[in-house]
């Protein structure tokens, strides 16, 4: 084999690689970067009306009675989606519930539990000390009509009824409070 055919052969598999990286780089930038970036628009809901829904409360605040987005007009709103069987639901579920405690008359939170069985729900809820109040998405119709694709997923709706964020992991102490901050000035 000569030099000339071996450089021939290397010359399509090297742009093939090249290509690759340059995808997986992408990829990751995408969906890691993006998302983290202040002001950046990362999905498409953000900056869109937050869709109406009434489901019934089963623990905190109003448990047995309806809630309906419409009636917390006015408020700041953090919507958890979440489910007992998820790691890192588990692990915001704290972060949610110092929010609640801490946070003024014209903030809401509200947990909604998706992809579970109700039991459960409300085992997970007691076992953690959950005050606020936690609506039960029976069919993932809630989670369905938010994009929910994965859990947890939080969203922020500002006082008009905007979706101002949507976060599709953890969300530590500091930065929501500053996307709750963010939802009440505007």
């Amino acid at each position: 084999m000569s030099p000339e055919r071996n450089s021939e052969d290397a010359s399509p598999r090297r742009a093939w690689l090249t290509l690759a990286l340059v995808i997986a780089v992408s990829l990751i930038f995408g969906l890691v970067v993006l998302p983290r970036l202040p002001g950046g628009k990362a999905n498409a809901f953000e900056g869109q009306p937050a869709p109406d829904f009434e489901l019934e409360v089963i623990s905190g605040g109003d448990a047995g009675n309806r809630l309906r987005l419409t009636h917390l007009a006015g408020k700041a709103v953090v919507l958890d989606f979440w489910a007992s069987w998820c790691g890192p639901c588990r692990q915001q579920a704290p972060i949610i519930e110092e929010l609640a405690r801490t946070a003024g008359a014209d903030v809401a939170v509200v947990g909604v539990n998706t992809s579970d069985e109700r039991d459960s729900a409300l085992a997970f809820v007691k076992s953690a000390s959950l005050s606020y109040a936690m609506v039960f998405d029976e069919g993932t119709r809630v989670a369905q009509a938010y994009g929910v694709r994965n859990l947890p997923t939080m969203v922020v709706v500002d006082k008009s009824g905007k979706i101002v964020a949507v976060r599709n992991r953890v969300v530590r102490g500091e930065e929501l409070r500053r996307l709750v901050d963010d939802a009440l000035r505007r």
